[in-house]
């Protein structure tokens, strides 16, 4: 099979790569100390407290927000895209969750921190998707509540004012993003004291893109993630014929 014309790195010898290699660590590092800076700025924000009675439902009945935290001291949502009507989640989503899904939250439950999916869909459409995904990570439907609408992840100017990644309609549509309804992605994420629950922290667009997952891995190859913004330009190689027009479909429909 003949492989498509891409932009390959330069040639060099073993010399000349470890040159450019240790300049390139240096700037690294220095990301590094900056990331580390700016996770501790992230810890020094202040807090809100959460005084809406919020509902979801799962497999055991209706639960609270407090439920989610499962007895720990932290909780992670990760706000899944999942409308009512839709009869599968979202495959960005899938293929985001797919990757922590399967294994254990071991490493976070060892650190007093839950982690649960929350999707606008009716639970009785959640229950068989996660089924046939065969994923074990909770998974709860804030179907008839306000939550998804209050952390900005569902766009309905009937509801709630627009809000998206912390800017207004207007400033949104004069960036030209035109997606100003129906479901978005974010990770929000809540600390408790007792019986309290604070809200610490929303990211949404890239900004979710810090959990790491397979862009991680992607962004240490020559090829990137062959997205076409990517620069240097020249080195998307044709995504596998299975996915869709973005790269991504359901990871139950990948050959093993």
């Amino acid at each position: 099979m003949t492989q498509p014309e891409i932009d390959l790195p330069a040639v060099a010898s073993r010399d000349e790569w470890r040159a450019a290699r240790i300049e390139l660590l240096e700037k690294e590092k220095e990301f590094t100390r900056k990331r580390d800076e700016l996770n501790a700025e992230r810890r020094r924000l202040p807090m809100v407290e959460i005084d809406e009675e919020y509902v979801f439902d799962g497999p055991d009945g209706e639960v609270s927000l407090l439920d989610l935290f499962d007895g720990r001291r932290q909780l992670i949502v990760y706000h899944f895209m999942f409308d009512p009507d839709w009869e599968e989640g979202c495959p960005s989503c899938s293929a985001w969750t797919d990757e922590i899904a399967r294994g254990h939250l071991n490493h976070l439950h060892s650190r007093g921190t839950s982690l649960a999916l929350v999707s606008r869909a009716p639970w009785e459409t959640i229950e068989p998707f996660k089924e046939r995904m065969d994923w074990t990570v909770p998974w709860y439907s804030s179907f008839g509540s306000d939550f998804n609408y209050d952390f900005h992840v569902t766009m309905d100017e009937s509801v709630t004012p627009i809000e998206h990644n912390y800017e207004d309609a207007e400033t949104l549509e004069r960036k030209g993003i035109d997606q100003l309804e129906g479901e978005l992605p974010g990770i929000s994420v809540f600390l408790r004291d007792d019986d309290v629950v604070y809200h610490t922290y929303s990211t949404y667009a890239r900004g979710m893109e810090q959990v790491g997952g397979s862009n991680y891995f992607l962004d240490l190859t020559a090829l990137g993630r062959q997205e076409e913004w990517e620069e240097p330009t020249g080195r998307v190689t044709g995504l596998d014929a299975q996915a869709g027009s973005d790269g991504i479909q359901y990871p139950d429909e990948y050959d093993e």
